[in-house]
């Protein structure tokens, strides 16, 4: 058995795409600006610090946007040179270990367990890497600890700019005070359910049984939560990361009114551009796991419907999209996505909730 403690860090990039369009424009350094549409139909991607003083954020719309900072800048996104300077990073990182792992264009996980830099030190190797990426014009945060989901919660704590460590004889205690909306998968409508039943903190979650939290939350997401507060995680930094659900969505050019117009769109824009990703011409070539429609109605309320599946079915398309439909109860529509979930290996080693 291996008794040697993990040290992982999870680095992630400080409003990056912001930081990438100062290095572009130097002017937009100490004015608030958004990289994103900031038409009537626009979203924000992410935004400068200066700009989410102002309550923007990202996934908000242009227009609200607006309404919130009237002098707000909107910049055209530029992926091509976000992609070109996260690979300068991901070149920096490697020279540190060969065990990272990306988990967006601006979030590394790495392995420091076998790290020799500065006698081993995960905290000081750190240091050092931001240190050097902040030659490239841009700044990272990070968090350290025993295991992945710990690292990442802890990269936030000293945003931006800085770092955490939390020691795993601390894991346990870090938790218990944390918010349950800080826990990795816990969002808006988990958060009410359980609040309901007085679970508001870590703390709360580590003193219930795992039959409580399954009665609330159902058997698989209850367990998850109790192993997660209890501060388990044992996945591994990965190298070859495993694509876990592959999709496509739209914002529409004009809300739609009717189903059968969601339908039609999804018939003829997004099935052929979801065959596409899949990398398949016919469905029968990939086996999935799951399918999901998702609608985003006028008001900026969305949701989300999935049915179990083997091979993806048009049909159950359409389907998933009356019952989104329903829930809308009249409301138009600005934006349609399907996506499936791919067959996971590694699903007995993953820490996942999918609460909301």
């Amino acid at each position: 058995m291996n008794d040697v403690t993990r040290k992982i860090a999870l680095l992630d990039l400080d409003a990056f795409f912001a930081a990438v369009e100062v290095l572009r424009d130097p002017s937009l350094k100490n004015k608030p600006f958004a990289v994103g549409g900031g038409g009537e139909r626009g979203v924000v991607a992410t935004a400068n610090y200066m700009a989410r003083r102002f309550g923007i954020h990202s996934a908000m719309s242009g227009h609200r946007a607006r309404q919130l900072c009237p002098q707000l800048i909107f910049v055209k996104p530029n992926f091509a040179e976000y992609k070109a300077i996260s690979y300068q990073v991901r070149e920096i990182l490697s020279r540190y270990t060969p065990s990272v792992e990306p988990a967006s264009i601006d979030e590394f996980y790495l392995d420091l367990t076998e790290n020799d830099a500065f006698k081993g030190s995960a905290s000081l190797t750190v240091e050092a890497i931001r240190k050097e990426i902040s030659q490239l014009g841009i700044t990272g945060s990070a968090g350290i600890s025993n295991q992945k989901m710990v690292a990442k919660i802890a990269s936030d704590d000293n945003k931006p700019n800085g770092q955490k460590v939390v020691p795993p004889e601390q894991v346990f205690e870090y938790l218990a005070a944390l918010p349950l909306k800080r826990i990795p998968g816990v969002g808006p409508k988990s958060q009410q359910t359980l609040g309901r039943y007085g679970f508001t903190h870590g703390h709360h979650i580590q003193a219930a049984s795992t039959e409580q939290l399954q009665h609330v939350l159902g058997e698989k997401a209850g367990w998850l939560l109790y192993q997660r507060c209890q501060g388990i995680d044992p996945r591994p930094v990965t190298i070859d990361r495993i694509r876990k659900s592959v999709g496509v969505e739209q914002t529409l050019p004009a809300d739609i009114q009717q189903l059968n117009t969601v339908q039609d769109y999804i018939q003829q824009q997004l099935l052929p551009q979801l065959k596409k990703r899949l990398q398949v011409d016919h469905w029968r070539e990939r086996t999935i796991k799951t399918q999901t429609l998702k609608l985003k109605f006028s008001d900026f309320n969305q949701t989300t419907v999935s049915k179990a599946n083997t091979f993806v079915s048009p049909s159950l398309f359409y389907q998933l999209a009356e019952e989104a439909w329903q829930r809308g109860a009249g409301k138009h529509v600005r934006l349609v996505g399907i996506s499936v979930m791919l067959p996971d290996p590694n699903q007995q080693t993953q820490l996942e909730l999918e609460l909301d």
